[in-house]
């Protein structure tokens, strides 16, 4: 019986966080899915409720 060949490649991405973010925040400034606007003072934001959710207990709770 003939040993079965595996074989493992593992590759690192350290500063992928940084290629997200950056991604996202381009989405954000270009309004490609942001599905909430959030208004303070006035001022509107577009956001991605998924960020909000993630980065906040009172908007994962709120949403």
């Amino acid at each position: 019986m003939e040993a079965e060949e595996t074989m493992e490649c593992i590759q690192e991405f350290p500063e992928h966080y940084k290629v997200i973010l950056d991604r996202l925040n381009e989405q954000r400034e270009q309004d490609q899915f942001t599905d909430i606007t959030l208004i303070v003072d006035g001022h509107h934001f577009k956001a991605h409720k998924a960020v909000l959710a993630a980065c906040s207990q009172f908007f994962y709770k709120f949403f």
